[in-house]
């Protein structure tokens, strides 16, 4: 960390930055995977949404998880790339 509480990417191990940035996108295709799939399941709902059998509450329930899902995916994205800038010319040491 630097004084000010920022991420000190160039003072980190490049190897911790490697093993951040592929678990960061490795959250990020799961993320991607599954609101994906919410959204098929919300689209073959709808007779069940319009009719009431799915409450209104419920329906904005999963908006909100969207939301909050969309927002973690969007930071693990800006995580993964500060990552990978640092980096870019990292050549690790094969056995």
């Amino acid at each position: 960390m630097t004084p000010t509480q920022d991420i000190d990417f160039a003072g980190a191990d490049a190897k911790l930055l490697v093993a951040i940035a592929d678990d960061a996108e490795t959250t990020v295709s799961v993320l991607h995977h599954g609101v994906g799939a919410i959204g098929h399941l919300l689209a073959h709902s709808a007779v069940v949404i319009e009719d009431g059998t799915i409450s209104a509450d419920c329906i904005e329930s999963i908006g909100f998880l969207l939301a909050e899902i969309s927002d973690l995916g969007a930071g693990c994205v800006v995580l993964a790339a500060q990552c990978r800038r640092e980096i870019h010319d990292y050549q690790p040491q094969l056995l």
